[in-house]
């Protein structure tokens, strides 16, 4: 089959009057579109675009394609392919790749542009007076769009315009309190300059202007006074340079995008001969005495004049250490030769506040030596208090002073007794440039206090007529750092159960066959250390005549029971005993009706209440140890439930004629009691 360009290009005439039809495809009813178009052509001219021949009409709706002509149709080049190679399509694939061929042609239109102008930079060189000043501007604008008049704003009405240059068809006119542009110039870029005038306000010798301006993608100021030695500010200028040539002063700045331009000018005040720094201080110290050890606080108030310093400098002791400097602005210290050197990050001036904590040891318990104190160095006057603690058991006194004074611990500073909550005993204070405080330092024998005492103690005992005795006893105790609770015990008994704050434990014995109860430390409360109860239950066998080996031997039918009470070696406030003796015997006296009960203890019909405070009443001290110490059951109960293991309780078989004796203030001291007694014959 014959092709050629021709064909091509009558096929492209095809197209063309099917344009119609093929731009109705891309729309959602193409295929109705496409439907209902026509193209009516002669057969002859119809068998020439498509090269139908009709001696073969298997090859029908086919179209024969040269190489070239492919590569024209598909915008590329491909190499090392035949010249003679032909490509055979049907014609609804040729119709759609001639389509694409020239779709693809086609140059995309542009988009409109955003706005109509746009002012890409704006300059002002201004020449500043008193009377007023003249301005050239000169704005470069790019024209946008095409076919419009563009109305570009300039200048604001509130400056005069001298001269204008404007591109050739552009026009200048006043609205809406502006100087605006009006053209209809094509796209292009164009630029307008103009001179002007700006109205200039003196006040108290600075002068100032100020006027609006349109946006501008850059804005330079280029100012020049005829005159040196003049400050120029130019508000929201974000860059400036000034310089001094030919007797004025040039100023270059520029402006953010929206801000206007406002300025203002004055004779620079001459700058001050730089002479030293004044320092002036005072100080404020605290020592504390401890055990061989000097501990001092300082706090440094500078006050520094003239110019600024970026080191401070402080004369150390003999042996003195720093711990710790701290101020504002500290970068660094560091102590050279008895020296202590504060680096600042930058120079201060006016008050400043450093503070420095620093030890001294002292090498006897009794010593007479200076009172370490930091003196500030390069000052012109110092001045300062000083104030002394005592952290241990020491006696302080300074009896010789030299350039300071003594002073009442009241008339310290307030910022100084506020350091510590220690009662201050010494205060000094000085003004001279040299001065020493021998400071005597005698050293105590310490005391021992009362670490551990017992509120309360109930002793519930009872006697069999076997001679046997059963007896609990509840301590409430308060405890700060002892360990153990010692009980001097009855001889021959039996320990059945002992607990502390409600837990079981295992006692011990020392070397004087003393019972050591193992306690825990209590645990604070509003009014001190609370107390936690210490419970023992024992057995004594009785049987004074006993033997080894030999059942014990029962009381007489009357005579004297003498029973041993435990001694603790702690004090106990207030000592209570329930005592239950056998009900059948007698226990008064024959000429009187008095319990015939003798002892260190008192007899008592009811227990005493324990003395109370004005904000507390007095307290019942047996129902107060036995709610401790059910409380402290309960707690452990609870504790122990969980673990599925329950304590064994051991409660006393009460019974008997009941006798409440009782000591107020009981020391480590032997605890008895003897009953007489009768009418222990078994009926």
């Amino acid at each position: 089959m014959r092709t050629a360009w021709g064909l091509i290009a009558a096929a492209l005439a095809v197209v063309a009057l099917a344009a119609e039809p093929l731009a109705a495809e891309q729309k959602p009813a193409a295929a109705e579109a496409d439907a209902g178009a026509k193209v009516i052509l002669p057969w002859d001219t119809f068998k020439k675009i498509t090269g139908y021949d009709e001696a073969k009409p298997e090859q029908a709706g086919m179209f024969t394609l040269s190489w070239d002509e492919v590569q024209t149709l598909l915008g590329i080049k491909i190499e090392n392919v035949g010249q003679g190679t032909k490509i055979r399509i049907p014609w609804q694939e040729f119709k759609n790749l001639l389509v694409w061929s020239i779709n693809q042609k086609k140059k995309p239109e542009s988009p409109p542009p955003p706005t109509d102008f746009a002012i890409t930079s704006a300059e002002y060189v201004g020449t500043l007076a008193k009377d007023g000043a003249v301005f050239n501007a000169t704005f470069k604008i790019t024209l946008l769009k095409d076919n419009v008049w563009k109305v570009i704003p300039l200048l604001p009405a509130t400056v005069a315009i001298q001269e204008v240059k404007l591109p050739q068809g552009a026009y200048l006119r006043l609205a809406n309190n502006f100087y605006e542009l009006l053209t209809a110039a094509p796209p292009s870029d164009i630029v307008v300059t103009a001179t002007f005038a700006a109205a200039v306000t003196e006040q108290a010798g600075s002068n100032t202007l100020r006027f609006e301006r349109v946006p501008s993608g850059t804005c330079l100021l280029d100012l020049k006074v005829a005159q040196t030695a003049v400050d120029i500010a130019v508000t929201g200028a974000q860059s400036t340079v000034k310089k001094e040539d030919a007797g004025a002063t040039r100023v270059l700045a520029a402006l953010p995008a929206a801000a206007p331009v406002q300025l203002s000018w004055e004779r620079a005040i001459p700058e001050a001969e730089k002479v030293p720094p004044k320092l002036y201080a005072d100080t404020q110290t605290l020592v504390a005495v401890g055990d061989g050890i000097l501990i001092g606080r300082q706090r440094i108030k500078y006050n520094i004049l003239h110019t600024g310093v970026r080191m401070l400098k402080l004369k150390l002791p003999k042996g003195v250490s720093i711990l710790e400097v701290k101020g504002e602005r500290t970068r660094d210290w560091r102590v050279t030769q008895d020296e202590l050197n504060v680096a600042l990050a930058s120079e201060v001036m006016g008050d400043y506040m450093l503070n420095v904590t620093y030890e001294q040891p002292t090498a006897a318990e009794q010593t007479a030596g200076s009172l370490p104190i930091l003196r500030a160095t390069d000052v012109v006057r110092e001045k300062g208090h000083i104030g002394v603690v005592a952290l241990a058991n020491v006696e302080l006194s300074a009896p010789q002073l030299k350039g300071a004074t003594a002073i009442d611990v009241r008339e310290l500073p307030p910022e100084l007794l506020a350091i510590t909550t220690q009662p201050i005993l010494l205060a000094y204070r000085y003004v001279a440039d040299t001065f020493d405080i021998p400071l005597v330092v005698k050293k105590h024998a310490d005391v021992n206090v009362l670490v551990t005492i017992i509120d309360s103690a109930v002793i519930t005992t009872m006697q069999t007529m076997e001679g046997r005795r059963i007896t609990k006893v509840v301590y409430n105790v308060r405890n700060n750092r002892q360990q153990f609770l010692r009980l001097a015990m009855p001889e021959s008994v039996d320990i059945w159960s002992a607990s502390v704050s409600g837990k079981s434990i295992r006692p011990a014995k020392d070397d004087e066959n003393r019972i050591l109860v193992p306690l825990v430390r209590s645990e604070g409360a509003a009014s001190g250390l609370a107390a936690f109860p210490v419970e023992l239950v024992y057995v004594e066998k009785g049987g004074e005549a006993a033997k080894p080996g030999e059942p014990p031997v029962k009381p007489l039918p009357s005579g004297t029971l003498h029973i041993v009470l435990p001694r603790s070696s702690e004090p106990v406030t207030h000592l209570m005993v329930n005592l239950y003796l056998p009900k059948e015997g007698k226990y008064t006296r024959p000429w009187s009706s008095e319990p015939a009960i003798e002892g260190p203890l008192t007899v008592v019909k009811a227990f005493r209440k324990l003395v109370g405070t004005l904000e507390e009443p007095a307290v019942q001290a047996e129902e107060a140890a036995q709610v401790l110490q059910q409380a402290a059951q309960a707690q452990t109960d609870a504790a122990t439930a969980a673990t599925g293991a329950t304590p064994i309780r051991v409660n006393l078989p009460i019974d008997g004629q009941l006798f409440r004796l009782e000591k107020i203030l009981v020391l480590d001291e032997p605890l008895f009691l003897d009953v007489h007694y009768s009418g222990w014959e078994k009926k």
